[in-house]
């Protein structure tokens, strides 16, 4: 009942936020994503799951040269439940559970933002507060993938929110950013920790001409005190759109903050087709192998992961849209181990408003 209670009282805190916001903001907007599906082969097995995927409230308004821009996500999904997604090390599970945060629906979640930009007529701009990372290869609203559900196995390995400032300066077809922040995650209780007060910098820069582009990052956090290296990400990235192709390309080097850790790889891309209007068609093939991912800055891992996703997508209206996956993926724990092998299909339907 408690859990009832508390997922009542966030759905009212959430329809709050937003009719209160109503006179004080200019741009008002956001989606719903809901989802069905289910694993085909592979373990754990999983039968057919419903659920909302994603979603979010945008709150937008113009201060002359500047924005404010305020990102209220949520989502109702089984794995909500699962306290670990939330609080992590640090934050006693049973203090979580009784707070009401294993419940299915969860509101201003990790992918929250709030930031102002600012920017001058020489070209540079300004971003303080809290944002969506530059390095990510994918978009971190489920709304801006296309033809895929959900995002790829590369995107799970790259820095995704960041809680400081972005410099950003463009000049013609060069574009260089750069950002000094607090590790994502170290607030509240956290914050006590020894990464409380390390930052993570990176640099990223991207050269476009026409409807093609390339461009590398990188990005440097030291996790704690005690950590002996630093945890070092390279991205290269290009892209072209060629008549009904789109075609987008990543490759990434890491090296996590561990003596004597090897080096990691991954490559990854993705093909989509425009059939026409309403249909469109994608293909995004992944792989890593030795990579970390970005919040498990000091974690070392020898092993591989392919992943291929493919499906198509159909436009019912300009607000509302379809799509449907299937995702084939391999993992080796460790490089001479047996190859976990899935496969999994999930059906979207995709409102913005």
């Amino acid at each position: 009942m408690n859990k009832h209670l508390s997922s009542i009282k966030k759905t009212a805190v959430l329809v709050a936020v937003g009719w209160l916001a109503v006179p004080a903001f200019a741009g008002i907007g956001g989606f719903i994503d809901a989802q069905v599906g289910s694993k085909l082969s592979g373990t754990p097995e999983q039968s057919l799951n419903s659920e909302i995927a994603d979603g979010a409230v945008y709150l937008s308004k113009e201060l002359g040269r500047g924005k404010m821009m305020v990102d209220l996500p949520f989502s109702f999904s089984a794995a909500n439940a699962d306290v670990n997604t939330f609080g992590g090390a640090g934050i006693p599970g049973a203090a979580l559970v009784a707070a009401g945060y294993d419940s299915a629906f969860r509101a201003f979640n990790t992918k929250a933002q709030a930031y102002i930009n600012w920017s001058y007529d020489f070209g540079l701009s300004w971003q303080l507060g809290r944002f969506d990372s530059p390095f990510l290869n994918e978009a971190n609203d489920t709304v801006g993938l296309n033809a895929y559900t959900t995002q790829g196995h590369l995107f799970s390995l790259l820095p995704r929110m960041h809680n400081g400032l972005m410099l950003t300066y463009g000049t013609g077809s060069v574009t260089l950013m750069g950002i000094a922040s607090r590790q994502d995650g170290t607030v509240g209780a956290r914050a006590t920790g020894a990464a409380a007060e390390n930052l993570e910098y990176g640099i990223m820069g991207k050269w476009t001409r026409d409807a093609m582009y390339v461009g590398a990052g990188a990005y440097l956090h030291k996790p704690d005190a005690t950590s002996t290296g630093t945890h070092q990400i390279i991205e290269v990235m290009a892209g072209t759109k060629m008549s009904d192709w789109t075609v987008d390309a990543q490759a990434l080097f890491t090296k996590v903050a561990t003596s004597g850790a090897e080096s990691g790889f991954g490559i990854g891309g993705t093909i989509n087709y425009a059939v026409d209007k309403t249909w469109s068609v994608g293909v995004r093939p992944n792989y890593s192998s030795k990579v970390s991912a970005a919040s498990s800055h000091a974690a070392a891992t020898t092993g591989s992961t392919l992943e291929i996703a493919v499906g198509p997508q159909v436009n019912l209206t300009d607000d509302l849209r379809m799509r449907a996956n299937y995702t084939y993926t391999s993992v080796k724990q460790t490089s001479g181990a047996t190859a976990d092998n899935t496969s999994e299909w999930a059906l979207s339907a995709v409102y913005k408003f």
